[in-house]
């Protein structure tokens, strides 16, 4: 079989972009041969832990995206500055990418313009991945910061020059597009049972995975839970000890632990709204104490999609940081889990994108 070679431009704004795409890659590998080289900023080890095939990492700055002070806070005026510095594009910095990317026979881009920049500075076919696009996302800034204008012309114009345009549902803003697909969520590897016995969790204990996405949990006051019963939290990417407190599970980032099995093996998640944990929520059919993440326009569509398509109760950034959610946990234990399989977005983009290369 003739190997393909994708590049993969991937937004360095969190991990929750680099799931949907490890999920697509994943995908792919089942129906074609491919290699993958890939540029963001997220750290190598996420991609040692998720990804199985064959890929190189270019660790560039792809995007701005928006400066955040902690999961929930964004620096509106620090992300202005940065935008400024990174658009228009720099020629330097594209090019640097197109060299990244020159032997490859298709380039897709999880919402970072510049990869698409770069695939058409070196004659590549690319595409477009997106539930929403940081054009529309700085859009909303716009009554506050008028000089975002130029900035969101700049993005939205390149973002036009892609060859294919796929959307991922919960889609933010809905266009003209070659294909919209289901939520896109990295699959299951582990039973439930095997994952809670690694966790020394008990099969009559209730266990709730508190994620709030990487690096999120610094104000999270783990104190506030000591009288929950026999409720275990599991809670990943936090630094800790949980000595004297039973009740508690510390993961670090880098714990091994692959996240879709830890919201498969819970009976609660309680986390910001986020593509990624939307997504593996929702196709674990696990109920989901959501945080709306305010001043960010993404929220609301995602939000919609949760009380449309999801069994969840909606907990205040407040009640999160004080602890008062506790009091919300036997609603969300009352709910029940959503049976049966449905159907994956990374699954669709696959068979798109394997059309494709085998059509080049």
């Amino acid at each position: 079989m003739d190997e393909f070679h994708v590049g993969y431009c991937i937004t360095s704004h969190g991990f929750g972009h680099a799931a949907r795409s490890v999920a697509v890659m994943e995908a792919l590998c089942k129906l074609v041969n491919v290699r993958f080289t890939l540029a963001t900023m997220v750290p190598e080890w996420f991609f040692l832990n998720s990804f199985s095939g064959s890929s190189t990492l270019h660790s560039i700055q792809t995007d701005v995206g928006l400066v955040q002070v902690s999961a929930l806070e964004v620096d509106l005026p620090a992300t202005i500055r940065e935008l400024y510095d990174f658009y228009p594009l720099h020629k330097e910095r594209t090019e640097s990418l197109s060299t990244a990317f020159s032997d490859c026979q298709l380039v897709i881009s999880d919402i970072a313009p510049i990869g698409i920049a770069a695939a058409r500075l070196v004659g590549i076919p690319s595409v477009l991945l997106e539930n929403f696009t940081w054009d529309w996302i700085y859009e909303s800034y716009l009554q506050v910061y008028p000089e975002l204008k130029n900035v969101i012309s700049d993005i939205r114009e390149t973002y036009s020059k892609a060859d294919i345009h796929i959307q991922a549902s919960p889609v933010c803003s809905s266009k003209k597009c070659d294909l919209v697909t289901s939520p896109v969520a990295r699959k299951i590897r582990n039973e439930r049972d095997v994952v809670r016995k690694k966790l020394s969790v008990d099969k009559e204990q209730r266990l709730v995975l508190v994620s709030m996405g990487g690096g999120g949990m610094q104000k999270f006051q783990p104190c506030c839970h000591n009288n929950c019963g026999d409720t275990v939290f599991l809670i990943p990417g936090m630094s800790g000890t949980d000595a004297g407190q039973e009740h508690l599970r510390f993961l670090p980032e880098d714990s091994g632990f692959f996240h879709p099995d830890l919201v498969a093996a819970s009976d609660a998640v309680i986390g910001k709204v986020g593509y990624s944990t939307l997504a593996e929520i929702y196709h674990a059919g696990v109920p989901f104490g959501y945080i709306r993440r305010n001043n960010f326009r993404e929220s609301e569509p995602l939000v919609q999609f949760i009380e449309e398509n999801m069994n969840g109760v909606e907990i205040r950034a407040e009640e999160f940081l004080n602890g008062n959610w506790a009091a919300l946990l036997p609603r969300l234990f009352s709910m029940k889990h959503a049976a049966g399989k449905r159907v994956n977005g990374a699954d669709e983009c696959a068979e798109l994108l394997a059309s494709l290369l085998n059509n080049l």
